[in-house]
């Protein structure tokens, strides 16, 4: 397999766990706490260190990047709706929040075995 299709392999392994890293939490914190808790261990296969470290870093990104996409479209839709404003955008964002830090106790917990 040249470099090439090797890196474009792993941005699409990269893309689908981030894919399913966020999933996890959304569900994560609509459950109840008497719900059992999906663990990602259970969907990944076993890495190396690095990797397992490399993963983290770009989910880490892309939940930070998902975090402050989602605040410049709450101040938007501020600016484009005012109605019922500020209380749509504080629901909006406490949303937000909880999922944000519920993806990051997930990522933090993220634990794939070794090979």
């Amino acid at each position: 397999m040249s470099a090439i299709a090797h890196i474009g392999h792993a941005a699409s392994v990269l893309v689908l766990i981030s894919g399913l890293l966020i999933g996890f939490a959304m569900v994560w914190t609509m459950q109840s706490t008497a719900a059992p808790k999906p663990k990602m261990t259970d969907y990944v296969q076993c890495m190396d260190g690095e990797t397992r470290e490399d993963l983290r870093t770009v989910m880490r990104e892309g939940i930070n990047q998902a975090m402050k996409n989602q605040t410049i479209r709450m101040f938007e839709n501020w600016m484009k709706d005012p109605a019922e404003q500020p209380s749509r955008a504080v629901s909006g964002m406490h949303n937000s929040v909880k999922a944000y830090v519920g993806s990051l106790k997930v990522l933090n917990e993220w634990s794939p075995p070794s090979c």
